[in-house]
């Protein structure tokens, strides 16, 4: 069989990821076919059958329920970095996997962003994507696999410490934190950055606060098995979280087939990736990866946010979302709003207006998002409506210092729109320009 025969699944999606994944061997030199890692015989199986079949994350918990990849990445070979691999060893692999975290938020806070019955996960056909909250509100640009930068910012927002035993402590109180996604690509720690936010967010939760994760461009890259980003050390993680053994681990074939088994629709970091957003409202300040445009909002935020976890969770003809993440104006790949210099006042103007013509329809005052590095830092433009964070502090891009921005919200019913605060590492980029 070849790797075609692997991964195709009945709605098509995988056909995709697997033509993209073979490219990805082609072009490191190894061979397109799938007979069985460290031995010519022909797989019996399909590859992400027999990787989840074979490695922790499918063994049975004592109520049944499949272990998380929480609990198979505290295996002793996926410890490189030391804090981060207790915390994650210390969380149950037991809890199932029904329910959603977008059903609730933390510090009191309410959703609005539209409710149906719901089905027999508990998941509502449309989530709530709207949320209000008195506490102040951190968000983080892109981290690109870059663990020790990620534990920086987390540090500077305040809401991160390590305890003598060198686990990963949330000590931000109420504060809700919103990391506008691209977690992936570019860096060697990709599933323990996103294991540690999963971590940080049950112990917000405890203290009134959240944590917030959006999908990025190449979090859907990476689901329709498009590695062109992935590093050498991304590969190499993959494999260990599918609990391949070392002699295994260390070969790309087995390392590709792994990512796959992982990240294709229904893996089992794809259905972590499911309960990300594409967009997420909280008070008056509205997040997304790339940029929202009129018709996203005429077709329905929280429409695009469940059609995107239902293809990531692989359900039952379910497609990828063109407008969140299949063209250039898509949510995730949109930089209308991202130029730090306009060719002329009049793309300025357009690109102002279409902003401000999205806001009215969402009912928010201002956006914030990622996906284009800013030389200059985080900034914003059109009158303050649009915020850009995404600093390209990961050292996979442009290795600038940790950058974040604080919103606090206006007193309780203040008409005054909440207040922006940009805070660096270290004075890094230019003053006067947010």
């Amino acid at each position: 069989r070849t790797l075609r025969t692997t991964t195709t699944d009945a709605n098509g999606e995988r056909g995709m990821a697997t033509a993209m994944s073979m490219r990805v061997l082609r072009a490191r030199g190894g061979s397109a076919s799938a007979s069985t890692v460290g031995s010519g015989r022909p797989r019996s199986r399909p590859a992400r059958e027999r990787f989840l079949a074979a490695a922790p994350l499918a063994r049975r918990g004592r109520r049944g329920t499949t272990r998380t990849i929480k609990e198979a990445a505290g295996d002793e070979d996926f410890k490189d970095v030391v804090f981060v691999a207790r915390a994650i060893s210390s969380v149950s692999g037991e809890e199932g996997r029904g329910g959603s975290d977008r059903s609730s938020s933390g510090n009191g806070s309410s959703g609005n962003g539209g409710q149906g019955a719901g089905d027999e996960t508990g998941r509502s056909p449309h989530q709530p994507y709207v949320f209000k909250t008195d506490a102040r509100v951190v968000a983080i640009g892109d981290l690109h696999g870059d663990l020790h930068k990620t534990v920086s910012v987390l540090k500077l927002a305040g809401v991160l410490e390590v305890s003598k035993e060198g686990q990963p402590v949330w000590c931000g109180g109420d504060t809700v934190v919103v990391q506008v996604g691209d977690i992936l690509d570019r860096g060697d720690h990709e599933i323990q950055i996103l294991h540690l936010f999963l971590r940080l967010k049950e112990q917000a939760k405890e203290e009134g606060g959240d944590v917030f994760l959006l999908n990025g461009n190449h979090e859907s890259l990476n689901i329709c098995g498009d590695f062109r980003y992935v590093t050498s050390g991304g590969f190499r993680e993959s494999a260990r979280v599918a609990g391949l053994p070392p002699e295994m681990a260390s070969r790309f074939q087995a390392q590709l087939k792994a990512r796959i088994a992982l990240f294709a629709p229904g893996g089992p970091i794809a259905q972590e990736l499911a309960n990300s957003y594409v967009a997420l409202q909280i008070n008056d300040t509205v997040f997304a990866h790339g940029g929202i445009m009129p018709h996203h909002v005429d077709y329905g935020l929280g429409k695009l946010n469940e059609e995107m976890s239902r293809w990531m969770r692989g359900e039952k003809g379910s497609r990828s979302p063109i407008l969140a993440m299949g063209s250039p104006d898509s949510v995730l790949w949109c930089r209308e709003y991202s130029r730090e210099m306009w060719n002329s006042p009049v793309d300025r103007n357009r690109s102002c207006a279409i902003l401000s013509k999205t806001l009215d329809r969402i009912g928010a005052n201002r956006m914030v998002v990622g996906h284009t590095p800013q030389e200059r830092g985080c900034n914003c433009a059109c009158e303050g409506k649009i915020w850009r964070i995404d600093v390209g502090m990961s050292s996979g891009v442009c290795n600038a210092p940790a950058q974040i921005i604080e919103i606090q919200p206006p007193a309780e019913g203040s008409s005054a729109s909440s207040h922006i605060t940009v805070i660096s590492a270290e004075e890094a980029f230019p003053k006067g320009l947010a």
